[in-house]
């Protein structure tokens, strides 16, 4: 078997599927693969560097094609994040890493968003500071959608809606009054 980053990080999304964020280890993941964890570090530098691998994965599907409008990317990134196991947690955790390979294409993909529906594009300013609000608005929107599943299902407690309805409307707010302001 050749180890290849790919291999370890769809073995890391493979343990957070069954098990969640805390249970991925590098310890952990190589056993998965049989290897010594040693093995891992030839590939991936540190468990910072494999969450960052493991974020880029979760929101590929969003970065290629076509650029949709701000509210579909904020709805398809929501999704992508809550159809993962600790999604959200692990986008967040990589996002907010310095020198992050996933906010920098998250960012760029919001402000090509942001920028295709704003009648003036020439204000690069308010159209950084709206795409970083709305991936900032989703990100913080579907990890505490997802702490509060995770919640309920270990309270037995009953769940709560899915939120996407008020996630659409905050982002409905945004846009208007970005537009309104350009």
């Amino acid at each position: 078997m050749q180890l290849t980053r790919e291999r370890i990080t769809e073995a890391a999304l493979a343990i957070l599927g069954d098990y969640g964020l805390a249970d991925v280890s590098m310890r952990r993941v190589a056993n998965s693969l049989g290897v010594a964890p040693g093995a891992l570090y030839w590939h991936i530098a540190n468990k910072q560097e494999l969450i960052g691998f493991m974020a880029e994965a979760i929101v590929q599907p969003l970065v290629d094609g076509a650029v949709p409008d701000p509210a579909r990317l904020s709805s398809e990134l929501r999704e992508a994040l809550l159809s993962v196991r600790d999604g959200a947690e692990v986008v967040v955790a990589a996002v907010s890493q310095p020198d992050s390979l996933v906010r920098q294409s998250l960012e760029t993909r919001f402000s090509a968003s942001v920028r295709a529906v704003l009648a003036d594009a020439d204000e690069q300013e308010n159209v950084r500071v709206a795409a970083r609000g709305l991936l900032h608005l989703t990100l913080g929107d579907a990890a505490v959608q997802q702490s509060a599943a995770q919640l309920a299902q270990a309270t037995g407690a009953a769940p709560r809606t899915d939120g996407s309805a008020e996630h659409a409307a905050a982002v409905g707010f945004l846009l208007d009054g970005l537009k309104r302001s350009v």
